[in-house]
């Protein structure tokens, strides 16, 4: 029986209701009216009942059958990096209510009707992780699965029509927003901020190396993820060059190219190249025990194989923790980056040539990396490098139309070719959680190793 109730976290009646398969399923009815509540309850209830007295006959190819069978091998084919997301989508939200059907039947005028009220209803259904409901993207992703399910279904003629060919998106989906309105304008790191956590020995020196490539130049966590000592180019001026061609997947446990396609070409800021000479002098070899080769990961785990998303993202916490800094997104790092170059009179289309530098309209097919190259260093280096021994610069003082940073001289050096993209990490393994690192290594990189000038100055961070 469906009942409505109060929820302490929230305004609305919240409902409980029973559905296809017998489950108890709660959200919040979206009002704060208890008789509409309890009557959008009761009739979602009923739907479920009705939908769970119609069971496929022997022998009919159900939803699910023509879900195991056909559509999830046809999707690891054409999707070799999203099906996963598309099965657990599926699973979750469409296969419980539909998935013991004969699938023909969702093709009759009955079963568009089903589909269109399980889709009117889909913005309701409980998230996994709080079970308040669903986010407006999470909506569209779903819904854009089960299109894409009964087309294919219809492709090869297992229904005879494709029943979610009428649906009017701008009628029944929501928009897509936020599921916390307003948190993308409070979020982001403050330069001290980035300061600390490329400084602090209370962070491991892997660690703050990853940090300071990701928040001083701005690559997705895969491709900093990803990035190899050969990506380095050294003999570049004004500034060193980092260039990622690939990022590593990690579900997939592969590398595949990067997110749009494009090749990234980062200008290595002055305070990330001092970490990057101290860490493969020293820090790199007590860590991996033995000296970097160029196809190395720049920060591997202790392994040597790639870091995986989620373990980077645990250990980003406990990092944030340790220093005392509020809980974010690992992205943020790459948001960070745009915004302190913004914020430092940067031009948007020299921080974009850095972060999505894939071409998207005419004019972007005559741009030239070289002829262009001093002046995304300039970009780069607005970011204050007087932030990390004391000293933090005026805006007038950043922005120059020279940049002259410290670079270690170092005679020209060839480039290795791009090699093909192949399977990394072995079998297919569970997350292990945090990688081990010891106090040595915590406390290795000190302020007289990574700023020796400034610590004779009498500088400090």
């Amino acid at each position: 029986m469906a009942f409505v109730y109060r929820h302490p976290r929230s305004s609305f009646w919240w409902m409980c209701w029973v559905d296809s398969q017998g489950r108890e399923q709660r959200a919040s009815s979206k009002t704060k009216e208890e008789a509409e509540a309890k009557a959008t309850a009761d009739e979602l209830e009923r739907r479920a009942r009705a939908t769970a007295g119609r069971r496929a006959p022997p022998g009919s190819l159900t939803v699910e059958r023509f879900f195991d069978e056909t559509w999830l091998p046809l999707r690891q084919k054409i999707r070799p990096w999203q099906w996963k997301a598309d099965r657990a989508a599926m699973r979750t939200h469409f296969l419980p209510q539909f998935g013991s059907r004969a699938i023909a039947d969702l093709a009759t005028d009955e079963g568009e009707v089903a589909l269109l009220d399980w889709l009117i209803a889909l913005r309701e259904h409980p998230s996994q992780r709080d079970g308040t409901p669903i986010a407006s993207r999470t909506v569209r992703n779903v819904a854009s699965c089960v299109r894409m399910f009964f087309a294919d279904a219809a492709e090869r003629k297992v229904v005879r029509r494709n029943p979610t060919i009428g649906w009017d998106a701008d009628r029944h989906l929501p928009p897509i927003e936020d599921k916390e309105r307003g948190w993308r304008a409070r979020a982001g790191f403050t330069l001290e901020q980035v300061v600390t956590l490329t400084t602090d020995p209370r962070i491991p020196e892997d660690r703050r190396v990853l940090y300071a490539i990701r928040f001083l130049g701005g690559p997705r966590p895969g491709e900093a993820a990803n990035a190899r000592w050969r990506n380095l180019y050294r003999a570049k001026r004004p500034l060193w060059r980092l260039t990622l061609e690939s990022s590593f997947n990690s579900p997939m446990r592969r590398e595949k190219g990067t997110k749009t396609g494009a090749e990234l070409n980062i200008p290595v800021h002055p305070v990330l190249q001092r970490m990057l000479e101290s860490w493969e002098a020293s820090g790199w070899k007590e860590f991996m025990g033995r000296a970097p080769e160029p196809d190395d990961l720049i920060v591997p785990r202790a392994d040597g194989k790639q870091r995986l998303v989620s373990t980077s993202y645990k250990q980003f916490l406990a990092d944030l923790a340790a220093v005392g800094i509020d809980a974010q997104r690992q992205y943020e790092s790459r948001a960070t980056f745009r915004n302190l170059a913004l914020s430092a009179g940067v031009p948007k289309y020299q921080v974009d040539l850095i972060t999505h530098p894939k071409p998207t309209q005419g004019p972007d097919y005559y741009n030239r990396l070289d002829m262009l190259w001093s002046g995304l260093c300039g970009a780069v280096s607005a970011i204050d490098e007087g932030a990390w021994n004391g000293r933090p610069a005026s805006l007038a003082e950043r922005v120059t139309p020279e940049v002259t940073p410290r670079v270690t001289p170092e005679p020209p050096q060839k480039q290795k070719p791009p090699t093909s993209l192949e399977n990394v990490g072995g079998k297919m393994e569970r997350e292990k959680g945090f990688e081990p690192s010891t106090l040595a290594l915590a406390r290795r990189c000190s302020t007289t190793e990574l700023f020796p000038q400034e610590a004779r100055e009498g500088g400090g961070l």
